[in-house]
C-alpha cells in the first residue's frame, strides 16, 4: 500500500486519501477503508462527512 496523499483529522478520527491511479483515490477512515472515488475533492469530502457521522454516532451511543 503506498503512502497516503493526505492526512487529516475530524474530531477523533483520522481521514487519509490515498491516490491509487489517475483518476482513483481510496479513502480510509481510523486505517478502515471506506470508498474510492474518482476525484481528490469528492473523496475528501466523503470522507470528512463519514468522519463526523461515526463520531456523532458514538456519542449518541455514550449518551444511552
Amino acid at each position: 500500500m503506498a503512502k497516503p496523499q493526505f492526512v487529516f483529522s475530524v474530531r477523533a478520527r483520522v481521514v487519509s486519501v490515498e491516490r491509487l491511479e489517475q483518476q482513483r483515490y481510496l479513502v480510509t477512515i481510523d486505517g478502515r477503508r471506506f470508498a474510492t472515488f474518482c476525484t481528490e475533492s469528492r473523496a475528501r469530502g466523503a470522507g470528512r462527512s463519514e468522519a463526523r457521522r461515526l463520531d456523532l454516532l458514538r456519542e449518541e451511543v455514550k449518551r444511552r
